[in-house]
C-alpha cells in the first residue's frame, strides 16, 4: 500500500477497530513484528492526533525506517 497524506488522512477516518486492523497489516507489510507492538492498547485517539498532523516528509521518514524502502508498496 502507498502511504501518502492523502491515504493517511483517509485511513484517520476509520474507525478505531478498523484502524488497528490496517495498522497492523501495514506494518506486517513494511516488515514489523505486529507481536512486538501493542495495537490493542494504543489510544487511537492520540494517534491520531500525531497521526493528522504528520507531513509528506514526516511519512516518507517513518516508512524508511520500518521497512528500509525494500518490498512492495515502500518507497
Amino acid at each position: 500500500m502507498q502511504l501518502d497524506k492523502k491515504s493517511l488522512e483517509r485511513l484517520l477516518r476509520l474507525n478505531d477497530e478498523q484502524l488497528r486492523s490496517v495498522l497492523g497489516k501495514l506494518l506486517t507489510e513494511y516488515g514489523v513484528d505486529v507481536s512486538r507492538v501493542p495495537l490493542a492498547q494504543m489510544d487511537m485517539t492520540a494517534l491520531r492526533g500525531v497521526l493528522s498532523v504528520a507531513t509528506e516528509e514526516d511519512i516518507s521518514r517513518i516508512l524508511q525506517s520500518l521497512g528500509g524502502g525494500h518490498g512492495e508498496g515502500r518507497r
